[in-house]
């Protein structure tokens, strides 16, 4: 088992800079935080389940919409993040 952890650390580091990892820490964060959701998940991948679901917030939409400019179809692509 510590050996599959350790695998994965090392491929972690070498796909993402510390910079990358960072903001990914901040980001799920704040899905814990302001979506009350999982510690392992995304904020733009939480809103992507909640839109596919039907579930979603009016701010959960205008975010995602917001998102799209950045990338285009950003929540979809980051469901399971």
């Amino acid at each position: 088992m510590t050996d599959l952890l350790v695998e994965k650390f090392k491929r972690d580091v070498e796909k993402r800079s510390r910079l990358m990892r960072f903001l990914l820490v901040l980001d799920q964060m704040g899905n814990v935080l302001l979506w009350n959701g999982s510690q392992d998940e995304t904020i733009s991948s939480h809103i992507g389940r909640r839109v596919n679901d039907g579930t979603a917030t009016w701010f959960d939409k205008r975010l995602c919409c917001l998102l799209k400019r950045i990338e285009s179809n950003h929540c979809n692509k980051s469901l399971g993040e």
